[in-house]
């Protein structure tokens, strides 16, 4: 039986979102995504060229999906254009039997061939959900999904036994396929993605098992985070379809635990290898410092993706408390200034030390891409996806960026609601009814975790009592003009470290906090004693001077010139205890 989420975005262009969050996405669109040469990405999948074993063929459904949320977001017409064309481009690839590959015949089902065919069929799902159900294309992407199916079938062999990473890789398909099944109607393509299921989409274990049976994420298959995560991501989209509690609660069991042992204190998770791909019992590494990577951006937003997936299935406000937490801290600070490139690792080097910012280097060289540049934006992009949802009794505000927005109600009627505020440096927020139905509805609104009962809200200029972490509902019949006001606590908070190291972070709001070179020394001891923001330097967003004079930026401005001599630190030490007299 086919479930319904709890929560549901608005639809596209039914948002305008600013702010700290939709500055960035604005820039991104300008400088990035409306800039991308779409043929460049299409024409191995023409030529079957990628005839090297490497994954060339990943990059146009990774870029097309962050091009797709960001016209959602903004409404670019350039992104449209391009996104409308290379569809319809990437469809005249296809084979005989519907198969678009990159990979020639003979290395098909080889190396990062899945893999490839995977992203085709997550950009052809995406664009026919998010922005235009066009039949060609649905039809293109039915035969591509069976194509796949039919070769599996004809090994004898699981998808899982397949690619790399013991089979996560090719698993990971999982949600596209599944999607194809709800695009197209196709009963084999639904039959495929129960097999991928049922298969446990690795050669190590079955994943959904060990996550119900608690076994830590890092533990689970290979470990590997990303395309790990993406498996779970498609048991949430097979759970839709087919209403087996058993796929959610494997995802939900999964979030918890990556949340609980693998995110950073800034919202990013991976670490083990040079490139920080791998869940390695990340609430830990994140303090050492023993050479290897931290943070792999495109953990991130897969991270984030999956958390939206979640948050839209169940409606639990504990799961928008993480996404504020990537979103302003990890993905904000994995965007260059500039918006024309992301970093791989963030930040290169200790958290817990003088690490540093690197742009992402090109990954196949001479092609000039990188798998994090191709996500990066996609992770972005969801904040205005999540920012504000619609529920069966009326509208949930989940992020606070300044916005304005129309939320459908069901039967025709709608409201029109506008944030107000600067949220991201300063507690006070404005939400205002523009226009309303006359029947009431229930307007949510999430109190963040860090401020809690310490929130003050006024309805209409009163007090509101009982306000704590989660949801404020607000059930009445509301008329234009009617306004909340939610006062957040924006004390400086401690987060002392899991270990025994002798350090801390900080936050504030949203924004975790770090020392940076361009405002005094870098890992350098002090006491987060009193203090107050102050004007921060050009290229920072937010600073704060505690009472000694050392002084702290928003992590997503630390290190961004982009520099070795520009340091950074996150888990900043304590000075040294006193001896006892």
């Amino acid at each position: 039986m086919k479930k319904q989420d709890v929560l549901r975005p608005l639809p596209a262009g039914a948002m305008k979102f600013g702010g700290f969050l939709g500055d960035r996405l604005s820039l991104c669109v300008k400088r990035r995504l409306e800039k991308i040469r779409w043929k460049h990405l299409t024409e191995p999948f023409f030529g079957r060229s990628e005839d090297d074993g490497r994954w060339r063929c990943e990059f146009w459904g990774k870029i097309i999906r962050s091009a797709i949320y960001a016209w959602r977001a903004t409404g670019s017409a350039t992104l449209r254009k391009a996104l409308d064309e290379t569809v319809r481009d990437i469809v005249r690839a296809a084979d005989k039997s519907g198969c678009i590959s990159s990979y020639p015949a003979a290395k098909q089902m080889q190396d990062w061939d899945i893999w490839g065919r995977k992203y085709v069929a997550v950009g052809l799902a995406d664009y026919c959900l998010e922005v235009r159900n066009d039949p060609k294309a649905v039809e293109a992407l039915r035969r591509h999904v069976l194509a796949l199916a039919a070769q599996v079938k004809a090994s004898g062999r699981p998808l899982a036994d397949f690619g790399w990473h013991e089979g996560l890789a090719a698993s990971s398909i999982l949600g596209a396929v599944v999607q194809t099944a709800r695009l197209s109607g196709d009963p084999d393509a639904l039959a495929f993605a129960k097999a991928i299921y049922e298969s446990g989409c690795s050669k190590r274990c079955n994943v959904y098992d060990a996550a119900l049976a608690g076994v830590p994420p890092r533990h689970i298959g290979n470990g590997k985070a990303y395309e790990m995560t993406a498996c779970f991501d498609g048991a949430l989209e097979l759970y839709r379809e087919t209403g087996e509690e058993r796929c959610l609660e494997a995802a939900r069991l999964y979030w918890k635990s990556v949340r609980d042992t693998e995110i950073f204190v800034n919202g990013m998770g991976g670490g083990k290898d040079t490139w920080g791909e791998y869940w390695c019992d990340g609430r830990y590494a994140q303090l050492r410092d023993d050479g290897r990577g931290l943070g792999e951006t495109c953990v991130a937003a897969t991270w984030v993706k999956f958390s939206m997936q979640l948050l839209s299935v169940t409606g639990e406000p504990e799961i928008a408390d993480e996404l504020e937490r990537t979103l302003y801290n990890g993905i904000a600070g994995a965007m260059a200034p500039d918006g024309a490139w992301w970093a791989h690792l963030n930040p290169v080097g200790p958290l817990a030390g003088k690490g540093w910012r690197q742009r992402a280097y090109d990954q196949i060289p001479g092609y000039g891409e990188d798998c994090c540049v191709a996500q990066g934006p996609m992770g972005l992009a969801l904040a205005p996806y999540v920012a504000v949802m619609a529920h069966d009794a009326g509208a949930t505000v989940l992020l606070y960026e300044p916005n304005r927005c129309r939320v459908p109600l069901g039967d025709g009627a709608a409201c029109e609601l506008s944030i107000a505020g600067d949220y991201a440096r300063e507690g006070k927020v404005r939400v205002e009814i523009r226009s309303a139905p006359a029947d009431k509805f229930e307007l949510r609104l999430r109190i963040p975790a860090w401020s809690g009962a310490r929130t003050v809200a006024r309805l209409n200029g009163k007090a509101v009592k009982g306000v704590r972490a989660g949801y404020l509902r607000l059930d009445r019949a509301w008329k234009k003009g009617d306004r909340v006001e939610l006062e957040f606590d924006m004390n400086v908070r401690v987060i002392e470290a899991y270990d025994a190291s002798r350090r801390f972070a900080l936050q504030r709001g949203p924004l975790v906090l770090a020392q940076d070179s361009r405002l005094g020394a870098v890992d350098a001891p002090f006491r987060p004693v009193g203090g107050r923001p102050v004007k921060p330097p050009k290229g920072i967003f937010f600073a704060y001077r505690f009472d000694d004079g050392t002084a702290v930026c928003d992590f997503a401005s630390a290190g961004n010139l982009y520099e070795m001599r520009n340091r950074l630190c996150l888990w900043m030490p304590m000075p040294a205890a006193k001896p006892a007299r």
